[in-house]
């Protein structure tokens, strides 16, 4: 822990400044020790070089979580493979014209906040290569001390906490970004709009959410028989979802390699001429099976939807909806959805009027997939003329 890192941070409970107490330091970094609140004598530990600020009482309802993905990030990801699928989700984007959530002239001389880190997927990505003033990460699970080992320079810092109970002040941050976290808390709009609060007025906020419509976005509200069927797939699949991710870690892990499997199955039919409508008609029996490019993409992709305690989807509407309520305006809803970002206003959400949204055009689900497997392919082939 770098000790400017206190500039930004605060008791989560009464906002008192912390106090440090050192026990070891290396090359400059406070390596063990404890931030210390005399407001309400509370205690939190610098473990390894990063502050622990978790309330076990209030973690209750994402202990199942954090368990599941700390065992997800070292017994079931590959970091080299997950690390080529966000770079072929990125130039899958970038060759079919989309716009991308992030952008170097947004971040450059700003302090960012990353919430929900994971293991500092965009930070090694994008963040580290944007001039940012100073970059923050933060994430309940244990992984965050793998971002650090991953990415701590001089302007890299590295929290573990909950994001509904930030140890940061209000109105401190730059640029905040959540990608493909709030839907994994219990109440993805109050944690939005409590995220928003740490959000200095005139700042940025770029989140990213699973869409509740993006693989059917172009037939919903066009036919009432799929919009009927989709609806009673989704019921079925969220039922058995729930009741998968509140098993023990083997179980979930041995139903992610099934629906790995089932996956494979389907790709492999839908290759098919012959059997392309029985591949299809498979993909649409619950309990549906996530794609990918490969069989580790697949087990990945099931493994994330499956764990999660919570794990919701919304419209772009809705989404919107959260940016109004807690004071955003100028809003961009760009190409991957539901991706949007926007810029703070007030702190009341008490704007007046419509809000000013331009929406970038959508890409499509399956032809991002189909365009994602063509730079795949390319890479394989690539990779197999290197090693031969």
């Amino acid at each position: 822990m770098k000790k400017r890192l206190l500039d930004y941070m605060c008791c989560p409970d009464c906002n008192e400044d912390f106090k440090l107490i050192v026990s070891s330091e290396l090359k400059g970094e406070i390596m063990g020790g404890a931030l210390y609140c005399a407001g309400c004598k509370k205690k939190y530990p610098i473990i390894e070089g990063i502050p622990v600020i978790l309330d076990a009482k209030r973690l209750k309802d994402f202990s199942k979580t954090k368990k599941n993905w700390e065992n997800w990030w070292k017994k079931v990801r590959k970091k080299g493979d997950v690390d080529l699928y966000d770079k072929l989700w990125r130039k899958a984007e970038k060759n079919l014209g989309g716009e991308p959530l992030y952008k170097k002239e947004l971040f450059q001389g700003k302090v960012v906040l990353d919430a929900g880190c994971g293991t500092g997927r965009y930070i090694e990505s994008d963040f580290s290569k944007y001039d940012c003033k100073e970059i923050i990460a933060v994430d309940i699970g244990r992984q965050v001390f793998e971002a650090m080992s991953n990415n701590n320079s001089e302007n890299t810092h590295f929290v573990q906490a909950d994001l509904t109970r930030l140890p940061f002040k209000e109105g401190i941050f730059d640029v905040i970004t959540s990608h493909g976290v709030l839907h994994h808390t219990p109440t993805p709009r109050r944690t939005f709009i409590r995220l928003s609060e740490h959000l200095k007025i005139g700042g940025l906020m770029a989140i990213y959410v699973y869409h509740k419509e993006w693989a059917h976005h172009s037939a919903h509200k066009k036919s009432l028989f799929l919009d009927a069927a989709y609806a009673f797939g989704v019921m079925i699949w969220q039922g058995i979802r729930k009741i998968v991710s509140r098993t023990p870690h083997f179980m979930i892990k041995g139903f992610a390699y099934l629906m790995a499997t089932k996956a494979s199955i389907e790709a492999a039919l839908e290759n098919n001429r012959v059997t392309r409508p029985l591949g299809k008609l498979h993909r649409l029996l619950p309990p549906f099976a996530y794609m990918g490019v490969n069989f580790h993409e697949r087990l990945v992709r099931n493994y994330d939807h499956y764990s999660a305690t919570f794990n919701y989807f919304h419209t772009i509407d809705e989404v919107e909806d959260w940016f109004r309520a807690a004071g955003f305006d100028n809003l961009e809803v760009v190409s991957v959805p539901v991706s949007i970002r926007g810029i703070k206003k007030s702190t009341r959400g008490d704007l007046q009027g419509p809000l000013t949204i331009k929406h970038y055009p959508l890409i499509d689900h399956f032809e991002f997939r189909r365009e994602w497997e063509r730079l795949y392919e390319n890479t394989n082939k690539i990779r197999n003329k290197e090693d031969n």
